[in-house]
């Protein structure tokens, strides 16, 4: 009876545990497949993980037939065209270049009139080609600055009823384009863009083509009403092709990370360094790639930070809408919410219907060959991007749990070998939690802290716009100091910067690699200082350094919106203040004892006495660097003068 009573309570067990399996594995379905909670973060971060690596590991796409003329550091040079924005003159003698492109795309705004403007338009006019940028703003209440396409039935065509109106070029500017289209996309919540919206609907019921769109659009010679008529039935028309869309979006094929599409420098190619040849049958956006222009468009590709030009995302959303290639979101499929409940039950069954030594072996081979693959297969065989979310968590989760239960007997043996050895609370961590992760370590780091003198004055007295430019000027040769000797550049602070050495403990000279970017700085600001008098406009800056050696606390800091690895303690303060204290003892750069007992064998120092910070009981020595020039290792600035 005893067996009896055993298996019994075995089987009972068992059959429990699968309907709550079979429960688990359908509450996760349902919860994808509801609107309300479909776009739930746990579901998101794991297909959009999915997304990304697809992309990443995906072999590049041609992407030959278009052209990006970069705004970059380059053409922003003196000699060149210098700081930006430009003279219009410019666009108008680049046009003429480009007379055997399909079409010019001019990823810019200009929204504001400019003397040049009739110069412009008439080279757009003889080019006939050319899509101008729109973008949204709030316009006074009533005004419609652009109507688009005009009105239409707009069907599934996402309406955006808002204070803001899409905001053309100038009138004349506006009249000469072949085409305008609005260059706003919203990215998902990770701040990844994978979807646009070819065609939205603005307040009055006027219907707005994206910017990519319109060049698609000019280049197949698509009619605006075949467009808009097409979009309203969920099928956008492009020429022969039709372009499926779930709700009003399409998923951005890209065709690979950033460079995929040729870049060429504005300069060259107006100084008529490529021949018209070279853009012959190309489509050509010319847009900004610089540091500090602004237009970055994080992409599924973790190269560089994610970094992605706003000029490629809409070379990449034309080469999709061309193509046809459009990856269909099948994310609201009910089939592929029946192959998520089915792959969650086999799992299930795999592991409470097996004997212990198998039910993992089983459950993990299951979730490996039907769970994972499936957004591969979808992606690759069937041009769907699926549910991936849903899929993975109907099946993951049940094995689980049910592995969990099943291999109970190993942490019920664990208590039993440790409960004499250890407190009833430590037990219970090694049996909740065996891995312990440490959110923050104690560490020796170098801080340097550096602020441009009387930036208030200098802000007082000159443009925005001249000042933005110089400031970005100089934060990026600053930059260039700071990365020369690895450093890790912890935040600016308006002109102001923060930077660590030794952050991630693999810095043992990090007090001499921290002071010989602090004079590195110096040196760089100087020929910077030296390239600006013959800038109009530029004036000299003049900077103080504050570097600091001591202990203390690093880690991610923030929300759970955003967070930032940093460092937090006295030693921060102190640097700081060693900053704001160089003014009062008349040096460029200012050295703790701390940091100074460790380059002294390196570099000769003055001591400057000592500084009563607050905060702090004891006073500090401080001492500055004599007779030392400073290095020009990767010196930017030094290779152009």
């Amino acid at each position: 009876m005893a067996a009896d009573s055993i298996g019994d309570a075995v089987r009972t067990r068992r059959a429990k545990g699968l309907q709550f399996a079979f429960a688990l594995t359908a509450a996760v379905v349902l919860l994808r497949s509801l609107p309300v909670t479909s776009g739930l973060p746990v579901f998101s971060l794991i297909e959009n993980f999915a997304y990304d690596f697809y992309f990443q590991h995906r072999p590049v796409r041609d992407m030959s037939r278009f052209v990006i003329i970069a705004i970059d550091e380059e053409s922003l040079l003196p000699e060149h065209l210098g700081r930006f924005p430009w003279p219009r003159s410019a666009y108008a003698a680049l046009l003429p270049r480009l007379a055997q492109a399909d079409a010019v795309g001019v990823d810019l705004l200009f929204s504001e009139p400019s003397p040049e403007d009739a110069a412009l338009a008439k080279a757009m006019q003889r080019h006939g080609r050319v899509v101008l940028a729109a973008h949204k703003r709030r316009v006074e209440k009533g005004a419609i600055a652009w109507q688009g396409y005009g009105q239409h039935d707009v069907g599934r065509i996402p309406v955006a009823h808002s204070e803001e109106e899409f905001v053309p070029p100038v009138p004349l500017l506006a009249k000469a384009a072949a085409g305008i289209g609005y260059v706003d996309i919203v990215p998902d919540r990770d701040g990844i863009y994978r979807r646009v919206k070819p065609l939205e609907v603005g307040n009055g019921g006027y219907l707005y083509p994206h910017f990519s769109c319109e060049l698609a659009r000019l280049v197949t010679k698509t009619a605006p009403a075949l467009l808009a008529s097409s979009a309203a039935q969920g099928n956008l028309t492009i020429g022969p092709r039709k372009v499926p869309l779930s709700q009003g979006r399409m998923l951005i094929n890209y065709a690979g990370p950033v460079e995929t599409v040729t870049y060429l420098p504005f300069w060259k190619v107006l100084a008529g360094q490529y021949g018209p040849e070279t853009f012959r049958n190309k489509i050509v956006l010319i847009g900004p790639t610089a540091a500090g222009l602004y237009d970055i468009r994080p992409a599924p590709f973790a190269r560089n930070n994610r970094v992605f030009f706003g000029v490629e995302t809409n070379a990449n959303i034309a080469a999709t809408l061309l193509s046809g290639e459009v990856l269909r979101d099948f994310r609201g499929s009910t089939v592929w919410a029946l192959y998520a409940l089915l792959v969650g039950m086999l799992t299930a069954c795999a592991i409470w219907n097996s004997r212990d030594a198998l039910a993992a072996v089983l459950g993990v081979m299951t979730v490996a060959f039907l769970a994972l693959p499936a957004f591969f297969v979808g992606v690759a065989l069937l041009h769907q991007v699926v549910p991936y979310g849903g899929i993975v968590l109907a099946a993951v989760l049940p094995m689980a749990v049910a592995l969990y239960e099943r291999l109970g007997a190993e942490k019920r043996e664990v208590t039993r070998q440790f409960a004499t050895y250890v407190s009833p609370d430590v037990l219970h961590e090694l049996a909740e939690n065996p891995e312990l992760v440490r959110v923050g370590q104690r560490r020796e780091v170098t801080i340097l802290f550096s602020d441009v003198r009387g930036s208030t004055t200098i802000v007082e007295n000159m443009e925005p716009d001249v000042w933005i430019a110089q400031l970005n000027e100089y934060l990026s040769e600053m930059s260039d100091a700071i990365f020369a000797y690895d450093g890790y550049l912890d935040k600016f602070m308006g002109d102001g910067i923060m930077v660590l050495w030794n952050a991630f403990g693999n810095q043992p000279d990090h007090a001499q690699l921290a002071t010989k970017s602090a004079l590195q700085m110096l040196e760089r600001l100087r020929h910077l200082n030296e390239q600006w008098e013959h800038v109009e406009g530029r004036v000299p800056l003049r900077i103080g350094i504050g570097l600091h050696t001591g202990e203390v606390v690093v880690g991610n800091v923030g929300s759970n919106r955003r967070a930032q690895y940093t460092a937090i303690g006295d030693s921060v303060n102190t640097a700081s203040r060693l900053e704001a204290l160089t003014k009062d003892f008349s040096a460029e750069v200012l050295l703790s004892e701390t940091t100074a007992a460790a380059v002294e064998q390196s570099l000769q120092l003055v001591e400057l006495g000592e500084a009563r910070l607050k905060g702090r009981e004891k006073p500090l020595k401080v001492y500055k660097p004599h007779g030392y020039q400073g290095e020009t290792k990767g010196c930017i600035t030094q290779e152009h003068k």
